[in-house]
């Protein structure tokens, strides 16, 4: 025998000692008895009380309670042999991750597109076995055919352009890899999702199209871009707003190459998809794959212990329920088990007629725990907005539907915005960034911008390589939302206001760099004082003066809490960014929260803001390793 939870069993040497107490207790009141009765009158006068039946309801009492410990601790004896059999279809996505998938004639991008368009087709085939190929100058098997959806989900969210050390986009080499995975399962046919933006015609990828066919593999091929297509954005951060170049020099501008993936989903009897602005139909992606032959086998065999807690608890009840019937008060010992039937008559009469409103109480019992939206609300509208996203973030944990789960996003991340949770409000607006509505996605943009900014804004005077950072991925997502509403002009000011800022600092950093005072990069101010005048060593306080030339500089960012009239509570009033000034009055919450932030750690003397701030730094250093690394030769010659 054997136990799941064996230190539970510790609670058993409790046992002795509640006996022990036991009859130090009985000890104790027969001698207070004998010093206060006569012996001769002492039957006479102590009426109602057996000794034996009092210890012996104890004794059960005892007992009763070692099975319940007995029972806690989930004895198990025995073994159960399962044998467990899955079914399901073999399907592999393949994500082209060359260079040329980081265009942004999609929003955001390329590759971030096909990478959440991935995840919504994985969702569709829950029973199937799943694999991932990542490819570009060659093909690696990422991940290979399983049930185990969650683990594929952490490697499509891993793909970036570095997963493949060799440019191009080399499909032949997709398709090549496919099958040789394909040939180790034994189905009859396979389904193949191919997500790139195309490439040159070749013969190579023709002729694996041609056997892909004979192996009764079906491709479906999905084109990520427009025909119209879009410069590349040069991922070097220290290359910053610049683009591909060829070995000319020449910036690159890829457009959709459909052509060789409707030959390819042709030769294979599937269907050519294109993924653009529009999200992937999906439901035709699973009309596809519905022809294709279920394979079942047997994976594995499970053992598992029998659970035998039944036996202790049971026990346990029933010497309770008998000594509960010994009672020393016979009145009460046959009062209690008509009261116990008298009960369970009235309860099962009550279920009988009434099971809708017996079902809404039990319901109502068991989910006094669940988040309502209107709490959230309520504590979002008041003002209490720690509590307000600690409530969001409850709600989206309870795997709300698709529409709700990303506006409880959007309320999370304007809460935790306004207590200046800022790692959190960019993680809870990326997530409404994932809904397919325009407005949504808008918003979403927004909020991750100003979060972005102010994180940058707060950690500039002691990290500013990692502002330079943040306020960068500001200004991309303000451009993303910009692309969303090209008529919003409160968008275009506090974009080009932190572009302004950004400019300023780099040309900072490069100043001091060119001094040789590397050492005092954390020291500088936050603003520039005079017009036109670049910022001067002063009291590090990093306020602006008002003199700028641009007088929009000076403009307050209005509060992301602040309410506006009719506008709903998680969406974004409009307003100007500014640099923080220490001293303009700050929503309190928000201050402390901010304060506690900055409270330094008395093991470490660093703050919670400034570790956070040297991990991303760190991690920044080692992307920017990965990115720089030699690459091998690119196919072709095409390193995109």
């Amino acid at each position: 025998m054997t136990f799941a939870h064996p230190a539970l069993l510790y609670f058993l040497l409790a046992l002795p000692l509640l006996a022990g107490l036991r009859s130090w207790a009985s000890f104790r009141a027969g001698k207070i008895v004998g010093a206060m009765t006569a012996p001769r009158l002492r039957r006479d006068l102590i009426v109602g009380i057996s000794t034996w039946r009092a210890n012996l309801i104890f004794a059960l009492q005892l007992i009763a309670l070692a099975c319940f410990i007995f029972a806690m601790a989930q004895p198990r004896w025995g073994e159960d042999k399962i044998i467990q059999i899955e079914s399901g279809r073999n399907v592999i996505i393949a994500m082209d991750t060359s260079r040329s998938m980081l265009a942004n004639d999609v929003s955001p991008d390329r590759i971030t597109r096909a990478r959440l368009a991935a995840q919504d087709v994985l969702a569709s085939l829950k029973t199937d076995r799943v694999g991932l190929i990542a490819f570009a100058g060659n093909a690696y098997l990422q991940a290979p055919l399983t049930t185990d959806h969650e683990a594929i989900i952490e490697a499509i969210q891993s793909l970036d352009f570095t997963s493949v050390p060799r440019g191009g986009s080399d499909i032949g080499k997709a398709l090549k890899l496919a099958m040789e995975t394909f040939e180790k399962n034994p189905a009859r046919n396979h389904g193949l999702i191919l997500f790139s933006d195309g490439g040159e015609p070749d013969a190579q990828i023709k002729e694996y199209a041609q056997q892909a066919a004979k192996k009764n593999v079906l491709v479906l091929t999905v084109g990520v871009g427009t025909e119209t297509g879009s410069l590349i954005p040069d991922p070097d951060p220290d290359r910053v707003g610049d683009y591909v170049r060829d070995r000319a020099g020449n910036v690159v501008k890829t457009t959709l190459q459909g052509n060789v993936l409707q030959e390819i989903a042709t030769a294979t009897r599937g269907r050519y998809l294109k993924l653009g602005s529009q999200p992937l139909a999906v439901t035709v992606v699973r009309d596809l794959l519905s022809a294709l032959q279920a394979q079942t086998n047997e994976a594995r065999q499970l053992v598992k212990p029998v659970e035998r807690f039944q036996w202790p608890l049971s026990m346990g009840v029933l010497l309770l329920m008998i000594a509960w019937s010994l009672r020393s008060s016979p009145a009460r010992s046959r009062l209690a088990p008509a009261l116990a039937l008298l009960c369970l008559g009235a309860g099962e009469s009550t279920v009988r007629a009434e099971p809708a409103a017996a079902r809404s109480v039990w319901a109502s019992i068991f989910n006094r725990n669940q988040v309502q939206p209107q709490e959230a609300e309520d504590a979002l509208k008041n003002g209490n907005h720690k509590l307000a996203a600690d409530l969001f973030n409850r709600l989206i944990k309870e795997n709300p539907p698709e529409h709700l789960r990303h506006r409880y996003a959007q309320a999370m991340g304007f809460a935790a915005h306004q207590i200046a949770d800022y790692d959190r409000a960019v993680g809870a607006f990326s997530q409404a960034l994932e809904s397919e509505e325009r407005p949504v996605q808008k918003q979403a943009h927004q909020g991750i911008a100003h979060s972005l900014y102010d994180q940058g804004d707060r950690s500039l005077a002691k990290q500013p390589k990692f502002t330079l950072k943040t306020w960068r991925d500001s200004v991309k997502h303000f451009d993303a939302a910009i692309k969303l509403d090209p008529a919003n002009d409160n968008l275009r000011e506090n974009r080009e206001f932190v572009k302004k800022r950004l400019d300023e600092l780099q040309k900072q950093m490069d100043q001091q760099e060119q001094k040789g005072d590397k050492g005092e990069k954390g020291d500088k101010k936050k603003g520039q004082k005079g017009e036109g005048e670049e910022g001067e060593e002063g009291d590090g306080d990093g306020e602006q003066d008002g003199k700028g030339k641009n007088d929009k500089d000076r403009s307050r960012k209005e509060s992301l809490g602040k309410q506006d009239g009719e506008k709903k509570e998680e969406e974004l009033p409009e307003g100007d960014l500014q640099a923080a000034n220490k001293g303009e009055p700050q929503d309190q919450e928000g201050q402390q929260a901010e304060d506690a932030g900055d409270e330094a750690n008395e093991a470490t003397g660093f703050s919670r803001n400034e570790a956070r701030s040297f991990l991303r730094t760190y991690a920044d250093d080692q992307k920017k390793a990965q990115i720089l690394r030699p690459r091998d030769p690119a196919a072709n010659g095409k390193d995109w």
